[in-house]
């Protein structure tokens, strides 16, 4: 975006603050992409088990194209991210009075509420999903019909606790990282941790190709 619009690069800390929500911001969109076309993928197997074909066409389509959204997103965020951090390197220093200006401590507190912000989205995207496979066995149950292949539904359980356990290591992450800013701020000194966005870019990556794949074999 910086690159985009020609904007004047200076190393302060509240620009390299406001990349560092934009990127989380990417990682939040593009993981409940996927986790709703998961939902949709099963969705198109019970719409498949009624005989509602054209609707299994619809949501299978949209799971897809969902799933390929999230990929995309998640990697586009990465490569804005990495490209604006590199952009803003090369612009000029600030003063340590700027860096200490308390409009800085309350930037760093708004990206550490964007990874908790995060960390919840990616909890409750792992709680639904293992209870709406809950519910499909309940259903199977009631109406006596099997719905998906075997071992799908230990799958997305394992899926669900998957996402779970990442929006716990995104909170223990940003806590992290606030505390290490604050400590920066304080000497007067800021610069993104490129290694520990990336670290979770990566996560991030992997687990959107984990429930890519997982809705690509719903099919």
């Amino acid at each position: 975006m910086l690159l985009r619009k020609d904007l004047p690069a200076a190393k302060d800390a509240r620009i390299y603050k406001s990349i560092e929500r934009t990127f989380l911001g990417y990682s939040k969109l593009s993981l409940g992409m996927l986790s709703f076309a998961v939902f949709l993928g099963k969705l198109n197997i019970i719409a498949e088990y009624t005989g509602k074909i054209h609707v299994s066409v619809v949501l299978e389509y949209l799971a897809i194209g969902l799933s390929l959204l999230g990929v995309f997103m998640v990697s586009f965020g990465l490569f804005t991210f990495s490209r604006d951090i590199k952009y803003l390197e090369g612009g000029i220093e600030v003063s340590p009075k700027e860096v200490t200006d308390p409009r800085i401590y309350m930037a760093a507190e708004r990206t550490f509420l964007a990874w908790v912000r995060t960390a919840i989205s990616l909890i409750v995207f792992g709680f639904v999903i293992e209870k709406f496979e809950f519910f499909i066995v309940q259903l199977e149950n009631v109406f006596h019909m099997h719905v998906g292949k075997d071992g799908s539904h230990h799958t997305l359980i394992s899926i669900g606790v998957f996402v779970i356990i990442i929006g716990i290591a995104t909170l223990l992450l940003g806590a992290f990282n606030f505390y290490k800013t604050i400590k920066d701020v304080d000497i007067g000194y800021y610069r993104t941790r490129v290694w520990l966005y990336k670290l979770y870019g990566a996560i991030i990556f992997f687990t959107c190709l984990v429930l890519f794949v997982y809705v690509l074999r719903l099919f």
